[in-house]
């Protein structure tokens, strides 16, 4: 319920996840204290504020560090699927100038596979990381095929050899950044992390209950306000918890460059 709950939120538009977020927090956090006034009167609260307000400001403390450092990794780990990209990219972008250093029809065979490949990243691989769950058997394939074309290639040449180990290196590489853009499409914060931040913001909107304010509508605009920002938090941390799904997913613009570039270049295209 709770993954349904976030991939919902996720596929959402940016500025409708947000506001649902911004009412959802702030009424439930207002709904809340009318229960919990109803429960305990006014007066009874009031008489315990100093003791209220000094565990609220240690739960307070202990929740804020909690969701800033869940939001710091969250973003951290979005910046670097996003370098993963960058890097995938540059490295077919590399082995597809290398490939130069090789005669045909070894070279052209080499760029055919390589320009096939950021086409099945582009179009088939990206759309399927969204749904979490990515499409990878066609571009190995063709990676498969590519490193059989070139540890194939017997040359006396020892330029061209030097510059065959070269290119094996540079797709040893491009497997690593491949591996690493599936990982950062499929991970996900584990279940525990959820549930701290969850029954956190639950606990810490509860003490803000206890406090015995003159005026309930005062009290309902604070606590509505508080339970906006920490929603507003949350769906931050849902809307980068996956880097490739979502509006604010992470760009293929690396890949439509290159192809772009690749398209530039004096030697045959595919």
């Amino acid at each position: 319920m709770l993954d349904g709950l976030m991939n919902w939120l996720a596929d959402l538009p940016t500025i409708l996840a947000v506001l649902i977020a911004l009412v959802g927090g702030g009424v439930l956090s207002a709904a809340g204290l009318l229960v919990v006034h109803r429960l305990l009167p006014q007066g009874i609260r009031s008489a315990h504020n100093d003791i209220s307000g000094f565990i609220l400001g240690i739960v307070g403390v202990i929740y804020a560090v909690l969701l800033a450092f869940i939001a710091v990794a969250v973003w951290q780990n979005f910046g670097q699927a996003d370098k993963l990209v960058q890097t995938e990219a540059s490295l077919v972008g590399d082995l597809y100038q290398d490939t130069a250093a090789f005669p045909d029809p070894t070279a052209s065979d080499l760029r055919h596979y390589l320009y096939v490949y950021a086409g099945i990243v582009e179009q088939d691989e990206w759309p399927s990381m969204a749904t979490g769950h990515p499409e990878e058997a066609a571009g190995w394939q063709l990676l498969n095929r590519f490193h059989a074309e070139l540890i194939q290639f017997h040359t006396q040449n020892n330029a061209v050899a030097v510059m065959q180990a070269d290119v094996v290196r540079t797709l040893n590489m491009l497997y690593d950044a491949r591996r690493g853009r599936f990982h950062e499409a499929t991970a996900d914060l584990p279940a525990i992390i959820w549930w701290n931040l969850i029954i956190g913001a639950i606990i810490l909107m509860f003490f803000t209950y206890l406090f015995g304010v003159p005026r309930l509508l005062m009290h309902v605009a604070m606590v509505s306000l508080l339970g906006a920002l920490i929603s507003l938090v949350l769906v931050l941390i849902v809307l980068l918890n996956n880097p490739f799904r979502g509006e604010n997913r992470v760009s293929v613009e690396p890949f439509n460059r290159l192809a772009r570039s690749v398209e530039g270049m004096d030697y045959p295209h595919p």
